[in-house]
């Protein structure tokens, strides 16, 4: 796997690249102490001969730089303009764009913007597809405190709470939790600005009365094919209402990974490559 950086506005962007496949495949990962490897390690290692992988440490995340400022109306932009350099720079056409939750949103909101270019998308537990959370005044009361920041802080004092973090939102099997895993979110926990970007993408993306952006009205007037992907389980990203999406969007479908949480390419790597593997396989003929 290669591993350099290209340049944006003079900021360092972190990509991943493996394999010398026809088939071209942008990975983008979430928010809160993600970042490429940690979202989507598995999935690049289990990608068959054909793909050729690139995985994107987003701004504010991973091995990219880190910008000051970055949370406010204009967070998806600067994201959404990254990427689209990013993706010019290495010359892509025609390739197939999944996200994970924000990066999902990402996602969406690129593909909007250059439908051209993108040969179907693969949104997994998207953010950018609900209009409110559960208890959504809870969550703007939430997402504006500092709440966020001490649960990090806490990691790195407490590194057992990490397993139980990690089971409650985003991995169901306890299994899949490894040692491994609990290492780099520790890690991820002790960077000084630990913290920074959820909180960037939270105050972002969830208004007092909202939640910022809602896509699922653009999707209506969008010729890609999609493939919507969620864990059944998923409480932030509910699968009944990304079932509703897909039935409203053209050209769509989606697939949901049983027993999985807002992590299923995680969690079941194996299945989430088998699917976007038929998927690509069947948009392609």
């Amino acid at each position: 796997m290669k591993e350099y950086y290209l340049k944006y506005n003079n900021h360092n962007i972190c990509i991943y690249e493996n394999g010398k496949g026809k088939i071209s495949i942008v990975l983008l990962h979430g928010a809160g102490l993600d970042s490429a490897m940690l979202s989507w390690k598995e999935v690049i290692n289990l990608l068959p001969y054909n793909y050729t992988v690139y995985a994107i440490d987003l701004l504010g995340y991973g091995k990219s730089d880190k910008p000051k400022e970055m949370s406010g109306d204009l967070f998806y932009k600067k994201h959404i303009d990254c990427l689209e350099d990013i993706i010019n720079q290495l010359k892509l056409d025609k390739f197939i764009l999944s996200g994970i939750s924000m990066g999902g949103a990402i996602a969406i909101g690129y593909t909007l913007k250059n439908t051209e270019k993108v040969k179907a998308l693969i949104p997994v537990d998207s953010w950018g597809l609900l209009n409110k959370m559960p208890i959504h005044r809870l969550y703007f009361w939430y997402v504006n405190t500092s709440i966020t920041r001490k649960l990090f802080k806490y990691f790195t004092k407490y590194k057992w709470l990490i397993k139980p973090s990690v089971h409650y939102s985003l991995i169901e099997d306890k299994s899949k939790i490894s040692k491994e895993l609990i290492d780099a979110i520790y890690h991820a926990c002790l960077k000084s600005n630990a913290g920074k970007s959820m909180e960037d993408f939270q105050r972002s993306s969830i208004t007092k009365y909202n939640n910022i952006p809602n896509f699922t009205k653009a999707l209506l007037n969008i010729n890609t094919p999609i493939l919507f992907i969620n864990g059944e389980k998923d409480s932030l990203v509910k699968a009944k209402n990304i079932i509703k999406v897909s039935e409203l969007t053209p050209k769509s479908s989606v697939h949901i990974m049983k027993k999985c949480k807002h992590w299923p390419q995680k969690e079941r790597p194996e299945e989430y490559v088998e699917v976007i593997s038929k998927f690509v396989s069947e948009v392609s003929k």
